[in-house]
């Protein structure tokens, strides 16, 4: 083999490599995508204690996505997805009005390193107090999402999906912890 064809099909190695690794790049998990749509959970109606009355006062514990390595949920998206499952479910409130305060830390964001199938769990601390800064709502809730190979090929996206789902999930299932604690 001539060198002049070993430099070419080195050429296409490094190439291919190249492109294979902008494909693999990772992203963030997406605010759209972690949002409780209303067509799965109960919405408040009016008389329902937090129906139109929660603001959202602090969203901590998320993590910035390092293109390079793994994606992540941000919790500048953590927020929104919040806060539009909320708008969604009739629980938000104008924010200088609302008589309901909320504080969500993540706590945990268990990720695989790999996997065909890949499921992360979110760990979730949500409180809520009143306007006299009773505390009425104080739980941590964990909730597992799984994104199937068939998904999305690309590993990194699988771990996007799952996150996606994770969140997702933990939200609803605040949701419909608070209707149920709030309901007594």
């Amino acid at each position: 083999m001539s060198r002049a064809v070993m430099i070419r099909r080195a050429a296409v190695v490094a190439v291919s490599l190249g492109l294979l690794s902008l494909g693999a790049c990772a992203s963030a998990a997406r605010p759209d995508a972690m949002t409780v749509l209303p067509s799965t959970i109960a919405a408040a109606k009016a008389g329902d204690v937090g129906y139109q009355a929660v603001k959202i006062v602090n969203v901590s514990g998320g993590t910035d996505t390092n293109p390079l390595l793994w994606s992540e949920v941000a919790s500048g998206d953590f927020r929104l997805a919040l806060e539009s499952s909320l708008k969604a479910t009739g629980y938000l409130g104008a924010t200088e009005t609302a008589p309901l305060s909320l504080t969500a830390a993540m706590l945990e964001l268990k990720q695989p390193m790999v996997g065909l199938d890949m499921s992360v769990t979110s760990r979730v601390r949500y409180s809520v107090t009143d306007a006299s800064g009773k505390l009425i709502f104080d739980d941590t809730i964990a909730a597992t999402g799984t994104a199937k190979m068939g998904e999305a090929f690309v590993g990194t996206e699988r771990l996007r999906l799952a996150n996606e789902y994770a969140i997702r999930e933990n939200i609803k299932a605040f949701i419909e912890r608070f209707r149920t604690h709030t309901a007594r």
